[in-house]
C-alpha cells in the first residue's frame, strides 16, 4: 500500500510517498526537487514508479518532493514554481552567443535563500523519520542546480546526491566550497542536444566536482533537456543498493 501526505518542512510544501508499514523506519530518505516552471508535483510519479519497479526501493526508501517556494501564476504560467526567478533574455542571449563562461559565472538572485529553505526542510525531514536514514538529494535542472548548492553551500553531506540536466554555476564560490567539502558520490545525466542548458556546461560542472573528490558518475545521453528511461533505470539501480548514513 502507497502512503502518501503533505507535509510543511519549514517554509516548504513537500509531498511525501513510500510503501513502508508504519512500524518500520526507512533506510533512506530521497528528496527529489522539480524545475523551473514546473509544478510542485512534478516529479512526485517518480516514487510510485520506482517502488513498484524495485521490491528494494519499495522496502528501504521514503520519497520527498519539495515545492519550489516561488509561484509562477503571477508571471503568466498558472501552477508553475521556481526556486529563483530565471532572467530568460540572458539565458537566451547565453545560448545563442554560446558564451557559456557568463553563464557559469551566475550567482542567481534568490538562489542563496532558495537553497537555505531547502536545506531547512531537509533537516526537519530527516529529523521527522525513525532511525537515522541515508539522505539522497537530487534534482532536474533548476532543481538540480538548487541541490548541488544546498549540498555545497551548506555543506551537507548526502549519502547520494543526483543530478538530472543541471549545470555550473556561480564558479568560484562552488569550487572553494566544493574544495573545503568531504565529497559524495554523485550521478549526473545530461542530453548532448540541450538547447536550455547546454552540454559543455555540464561537463565542467562535472569535472569541478570530481577534481575536488566527488565520486561522480556521468551519464550522457543523445536528447534534450530531460530524463530518459535509460537515466531513471540507473537511478533505480543506484537506489536499490545499500548506502551508509
Amino acid at each position: 500500500m502507497l502512503n502518501a501526505n503533505l507535509t510543511e518542512y519549514g517554509s516548504l510544501t513537500c509531498r511525501v510517498i513510500d510503501a513502508l508499514p508504519a512500524e518500520k523506519a526507512p533506510e533512506k530518505l530521497v528528496v527529489l526537487c522539480h524545475g523551473f516552471g514546473a509544478p510542485g508535483d512534478d516529479l512526485v510519479t517518480f516514487g510510485p514508479h520506482l517502488i513498484s519497479e524495485s521490491t528494494d526501493i519499495a522496502e528501504s526508501c521514503r520519497f520527498m518532493f519539495p515545492e519550489a517556494p516561488i509561484d509562477l501564476g503571477p508571471m503568466g504560467l498558472p501552477g508553475g514554481r521556481a526556486w529563483w526567478p530565471i532572467n530568460m533574455a540572458q539565458l537566451a542571449a547565453i545560448n545563442e552567443t554560446q558564451d557559456f563562461e557568463q553563464l557559469c559565472a551566475v550567482t542567481p538572485d534568490g538562489m542563496r535563500e532558495a537553497s537555505s529553505e531547502l536545506h531547512t526542510a531537509i533537516e526537519q525531514a530527516v529529523a521527522d523519520c525513525p532511525g537515522t536514514p541515508s539522505l539522497v538529494v537530487g534534482g532536474f535542472s533548476q532543481g538540480a542546480m538548487v541541490t548541488t548548492d544546498v549540498v555545497l553551500h551548506h555543506r551537507l553531506e548526502p549519502a547520494q546526491m543526483i543530478l538530472f540536466s543541471g549545470t555550473l554555476l556561480c564558479r568560484e564560490q562552488w569550487a572553494a566550497q566544493a574544495a573545503a567539502h568531504p565529497g559524495c558520490p554523485v550521478f549526473q545525466s545530461h542530453g548532448r542536444q540541450d538547447a536550455i542548458l547546454p552540454f559543455q556546461p555540464a561537463g565542467w560542472l562535472r569535472d569541478l566536482l570530481s577534481d575536488n573528490g566527488f565520486d561522480v558518475e556521468f551519464q550522457e545521453f543523445q536528447g534534450e533537456h530531460a530524463i530518459p528511461m535509460p537515466v531513471l533505470q540507473r537511478c533505480m539501480q543506484i537506489l536499490s543498493r545499500s548506502m551508509g548514513p
